[in-house]
């Protein structure tokens, strides 16, 4: 009674739920991507000086993360459905807040690499916060809420890099993450003080659910849902390692090169930010199963873009015409999960789809390593557009579970 009560009753309430989990996830994502893009700069001021070697590393320290973040998603999923959903976005946000700072004394790549693992097992701000947002909303504004909640990913994607990259080119890369650390700190001072969560933990000997929630689980519809966000963000980070690399080949001011990656990224996570709110809005009216389709595609032509640029403008239009496109799909996914799982599971429900598509995360950085190592760090690019036809390709032959 108590979330249902939060949903219809409490209108007001779960709005400024909404709108301060929108902000505590901004400047969570603004703390975290203060140094992350410059991860392959930093790695080479750790003593990795070989280009293919500095993408190997980028890529195995992007997907350690990945990897413990499956592990223990699951665990902070239950752990919120007993405890709560708001307990676990503030474990999330000073768990991140710790990690930032302890990057910042990493004395060798290996240190690097120890505390990405400790990442995985303390953060998750993004499934976090999206399974309290989902707890909160009514499933009719399901996907205008999941899109605000990637609109915020793409914002702080935006400043995050700009302003990191400034501070970054002035007083170096230890300095930002120090400063990412203090601003996720402040996101989860924000949620702590601002979000209101109506949870009543249940009674063991009283709850039933646990065949209706692996019912739920076996749904071919929560399963399409889930699948879409492994295949989307192992397509998204399988471009990570080799990115900032391509731009420090194109790029003529190398005293510049922090602040002009910083830049399109930026300009990258305005126009997905915007496209994130507007294709959530949309799918709840035309279908979500329709975004991802088209998402999709324009996602795998803009990829293949990158792997074409041959100048700053040309990449950065490619970039930010990736970010357009592939704003539609994670919103879409997770509107989907929320449709097909009772509130009550709401936490599990996203803790294991949030489990299995980290290993996208995982194996899409390693990949790109990899590719970068072997075939050109150009390659990556041409692989995540052909994840993106699979993902469409997938919808459509999932289209009826889906609707």
């Amino acid at each position: 009674m108590g979330k249902q009560a939060t949903k219809t009753d409490g209108k007001h309430t779960w709005k400024r739920t909404v709108a301060c989990s929108f902000m505590a996830q901004v400047l969570s994502i603004i703390g975290f991507s203060f140094a992350m893009p410059f991860l392959p700069f930093f790695i080479q001021d750790l003593g990795i000086t070989d280009r293919g070697e500095q993408a190997w590393w980028a890529g195995i320290t992007l997907a350690a993360t990945g990897v413990t973040l499956a592990i223990f998603a699951p665990i902070w999923g239950i752990m919120a459905d007993r405890y709560g959903r708001k307990s676990m976005v503030m474990r999330s946000m000073f768990g991140g807040a710790i990690v930032l700072l302890l990057m910042s004394f990493s004395r060798n790549v290996i240190d690097l690499l120890i505390f990405r693992l400790f990442q995985g097992m303390l953060t998750g701000t993004i499934s976090a916060s999206i399974a309290l947002v989902a707890s909160v909303t009514p499933s009719r504004r399901s996907g205008m809420a999941m899109g605000l909640m990637q609109s915020a990913v793409f914002v702080g994607v935006a400043i995050g890099p700009l302003i990191g990259g400034l501070v970054a080119d002035m007083y170096g890369y230890r300095t930002a993450f120090r400063i990412g650390a203090v601003i996720v700190l402040l996101g989860g001072f924000l949620v702590h003080y601002g979000a209101d969560e109506d949870f009543s933990r249940p009674d063991p000997m009283l709850d039933s659910g646990h065949l209706n929630f692996m019912k739920a689980m076996l749904n071919s519809g929560f399963i399409s849902a889930v699948m879409i966000l492994l295949a989307v963000r192992f397509a998204n980070t399988i471009i990570k390692p080799s990115f900032p690399l391509v731009i420090r080949d194109i790029v003529e001011n190398v005293g510049r090169l922090n602040s002009t990656t910083g830049v399109i990224m930026a300009l990258a996570g305005i126009t997905g930010a915007i496209s994130a709110g507007l294709l959530g809005y949309f799918g709840d009216r035309i279908g979500h199963f329709y975004i991802v389709i088209f998402a999709s595609l324009a996602a795998a032509v803009t990829a293949v873009g990158h792997a074409l640029a041959r100048s700053v403008p040309e990449l950065a239009a490619a970039h930010i015409l990736f970010g357009l496109a592939v704003a539609g799909t994670m919103p879409a996914a997770n509107a989907m999960i929320q449709k097909h799982i009772d509130p009550k599971h709401m936490g599990k429900a996203f803790g294991i789809a949030s489990s299995i598509s980290m290993i996208g995360i995982a194996l899409g950085p390693l990949t790109g390593g990899f590719l970068g190592k072997e075939f050109g760090i150009r390659a990556p690019f041409l692989a995540a557009g052909i994840c993106q036809v699979l993902v469409a390709i997938l919808v459509v032959c999932r289209k009826r579970s889906m609707s």
